[in-house]
């Protein structure tokens, strides 16, 4: 569902680089958060990872049915809570092979104070960690289950994968 590529590319995951079907693909971006609690439509944007695995890896979408809702705000009007839903489907290309994958689900995003971001994913999601990453391995992952993923606010990200298979795209396309 969610691409955090997007969203940290995304939040830049909280803004750039997470993909959840709920999938997180962090470079996409509500079409409209005026009506606060309402769906909105969300789409994820192609990216390219550079860093994350031996190779430089290039990520179309190939189908995005994602929405995000804004649950509440910090009284500056700052985003706290997001909630992310849908099916996304990501063309993933490095080292002269590709494989797509659907990351479909929901996700719930805790924006603290501080800049750390906490996600809460039931369903899929696209993450790219680069190499000198703290806490987690580099790596292009899919994750599908329950599970949570935190990116620190020095922009580490920490993967808590119990309840989720993952599969390292690294690894897929080499």
């Amino acid at each position: 569902m969610f691409d955090s590529q997007s969203a940290g590319r995304r939040a830049a995951l909280a803004a750039t680089t997470l993909a959840c079907g709920a999938g997180l693909v962090w470079a996409g971006s509500p079409a409209s958060a005026d009506a606060r609690g309402d769906w909105q439509p969300y789409r994820a944007k192609p990216f390219v990872d550079v860093g994350v695995c031996a190779f430089t890896v290039r990520a179309d979408i190939v189908n995005d049915e994602e929405e995000v809702r804004t649950l509440s705000t910090y009284p500056d009007g700052k985003v706290e809570w997001q909630e992310f839903r849908g099916d996304l489907l990501i063309r993933f290309t490095g080292n002269g092979h590709s494989v797509v994958r659907d990351v479909p689900g929901y996700g719930w995003f805790h924006h603290l104070k501080d800049g750390t971001l906490r996600i809460r994913i039931d369903g899929g999601l696209s993450l790219g960690i680069k190499q000198g990453n703290v806490g987690s391995p580099a790596g292009e992952y899919i994750l599908h289950g329950r599970f949570n993923v935190e990116r620190k606010a020095d922009g580490n990200w920490i993967m808590h994968p119990a309840g989720a298979t993952v599969e390292n795209l690294c690894d897929t396309l080499s």
